[in-house]
């Protein structure tokens, strides 16, 4: 015995219209959404750094380490203006890094799912800058390079070995706990995620980090 309805699925097929989402499936948060996170980030880098050039002093350069010199006056507002795309390249390069051990596991990923996991990360550096913020208002004398438990503070750098510092100061908490809120973000927002997730932002995101901050390191002491 047929019913009516049993004939309307082929029917609605045909005509073009797809049948009602299961109501029990995953609904994933508003996207649009995490497309204004890099420009809500950008204003707090702008206030921060506002307030550090107001208020915060030059810190004393540490011996036999290069530094990149302050801007001040009319290119300090351009680095403002300029601070939003900072951002995006930022989360691009994290979302890029990711991307790139997907494709090496063959994970297929989206990779706009993976920029949205680097902005809700993002929020780790924002609380960095803020620490570092209070903190150098408090000790004025603090070294630019300020971040707690850095590999550097426990390893003896000589004269003949200084670059091996920045590298070295790259390995602090928020960068591990950066790499944690990824993990979380990647789960939270991807829609199926790799076995081992740790492993993958390891890998990728750490690789991809090492990488640059080795290439920043070898132009800072070529130039200066």
């Amino acid at each position: 015995m047929t019913f009516g309805n049993d004939t309307a699925q082929p029917a609605l097929s045909r005509s073009g219209w797809a049948a009602p989402a299961d109501s029990t499936s995953k609904k994933s948060p508003d996207k649009w959404l995490f497309w204004l996170l890099p420009f809500f980030y950008a204003v707090l880098y702008v206030v921060i750094n506002w307030i550090t050039d107001e208020y915060v002093r030059t810190p004393p350069a540490e011996e036999g380490i290069p530094q990149l010199p302050r801007a001040s006056g009319p290119l300090r507002w351009i680095g403002y203006a300029f601070t939003p795309l900072y951002v995006f390249m930022k989360i691009g390069f994290t979302a890029a890094c990711l991307a790139l051990g997907a494709a090496i596991i063959t994970w297929n990923a989206r990779f706009s799912n993976l920029f949205h996991a680097a902005s809700l990360a993002e929020v780790v550096w924002i609380a960095a800058a803020l620490i570092r913020l209070a903190w150098m208002l408090v000790f004025p004398d603090t070294s630019t390079f300020f971040y707690p438990l850095a590999a550097v503070n426990l390893v003896e750098i000589d004269q003949g070995n200084m670059w091996a510092s920045y590298l070295l100061r790259t390995l602090n908490l928020f960068e591990v706990a950066y790499a944690a809120a990824l993990v979380y973000a990647i789960r939270l927002v991807a829609d199926t995620s790799p076995h081992n997730v740790p492993l993958l932002v390891i890998v990728s995101y750490g690789g991809g980090t090492a990488l640059l901050v080795a290439g920043f390191t070898f132009f800072l002491l070529s130039v200066f």
